[in-house]
């Protein structure tokens, strides 16, 4: 039965897995099945540092899992094992999953490469043709910048969120009032009044000069 499933997970995970059942009354040469080898190792190889000290301490009742190994030539390898025990509780041998992960390394560092963006920008763009998600992306980043939530803000913090989302171009839409109006739980005269109090600050002489 443990051969069969041995074979069923290495043709599941070749050619990057192997998997070695331990037979413990023979450390010296406890390896008696390998399938799918990535190790090198064979038939009548012995324990591994791992499992020699856990033996050797009786420390058996607690399997290993997803647990970095490698290789006598530094390749990094994950590995689960597990100890096959007796009706007592003692173990007699062990199953042990090995998965060469360096192909996978390599594909994540192309993929990390691929997929980094500058860490330093402040760039922040949500790709939509809805208009509407639009207004409602710019209001949301506006209101996050504040740090407070909408009905506890004083109207100075109100006129300074619309002119913070004039300047982010919201109102060049021209159904953005009312949008803006009920995100808000303000009335769309309110908003034009909060917009020109706020345009009033920033151009003293209106937009169209003195």
């Amino acid at each position: 039965m443990l051969k069969r499933i041995s074979l069923g997970i290495a043709k599941l995970f070749a050619p990057n897995c192997e998997v070695v059942i331990h037979d413990f009354r023979d450390l010296e040469h406890s390896i008696i099945h390998i399938e799918g080898n990535i190790s090198g190792r064979k038939v009548g190889g012995g324990a591994t540092d791992l499992l020699l000290t856990h033996a050797r301490k009786g420390n058996t009742r607690r399997d290993f899992h997803n647990y970095q190994t490698r290789l006598a030539n530094g390749k990094k390898m994950k590995s689960c094992t597990m100890f096959l025990r007796d009706e007592d509780g003692a173990a007699y041998g062990a199953l042990c999953i090995n998965l060469d992960v360096g192909v996978f390394a390599g594909a994540h560092r192309a993929l990390g490469e691929f997929l980094a963006v500058d860490s330093d920008s402040d760039v922040n763009e949500t790709l939509s043709d809805d208009i509407h998600g639009a207004i409602h992306s710019i209001l949301r980043e506006a209101v996050n910048e504040f740090g407070a939530e909408i009905p506890i803000m004083s109207k100075d913090d109100k006129i300074n969120l619309i002119a913070r989302l004039d300047e982010k171009g919201a109102f060049q839409v021209k159904r953005a009032v009312p949008l803006i109006a009920e995100e808000l739980g303000l009335s769309r005269s309110t908003i034009y009044n909060y917009l020109t109090e706020a345009r009033d600050k920033t151009e003293p002489h209106g937009r169209n000069g003195a």
